[in-house]
């Protein structure tokens, strides 16, 4: 085999590796975690000054998971005036699977949620609520095993 040969190859080597490239890329999912992102990303400030105010009140994880589910445990200084509780669930790589939902906690401050409505896999959770005409904001990463 001379090198006309080689050189011809490696061309028809190099194409089918660049058209098969293209073609999984073509096949991807690229879904934004958010459907109205730019919307969001104007009022990010707000989100920030939010997630300060809980900051400053502590520092702990407010998600937890156990064998019986997940639940919340909001700080007990923030309980009493607690109004529009909010959290969602982003699910990474499915947006049909995304959980979002109004919630109160009990005296305690805990809310419990059953594994049921969940599916294995990393979650963004987004927990917001106001207290007191202040707002308190946290984001955590999850990883949901049933």
């Amino acid at each position: 085999m001379n090198w006309g040969y080689k050189i011809l190859l490696v061309i028809i080597g190099f194409i089918v590796t660049m058209l098969s490239m293209v073609y999984f890329a073509y096949k991807q999912n690229n879904e934004m975690i958010d459907t109205n992102y730019y919307e969001k990303e104007l009022k990010y400030q707000t989100l920030i000054d939010a997630s300060n105010n809980l900051n400053n009140v502590t520092s702990d994880t407010l998600i937890k998971q156990d064998i019986h589910g997940i639940s919340i445990k909001i700080p007990r200084v923030l309980i009493s005036d607690f109004n529009k509780g909010k959290i969602e669930f982003i699910k990474n790589d499915n947006e049909k699977k995304d959980i979002v939902f109004n919630f109160s906690p009990d005296t305690n401050g805990v809310y419990k949620m059953d594994l049921a409505k969940f599916s294995n896999g990393y979650y963004t959770a987004r927990i917001n609520w106001e207290n007191a005409k202040t707002t308190y904001y946290r984001e955590q990463k999850l990883n949901i095993i049933r």
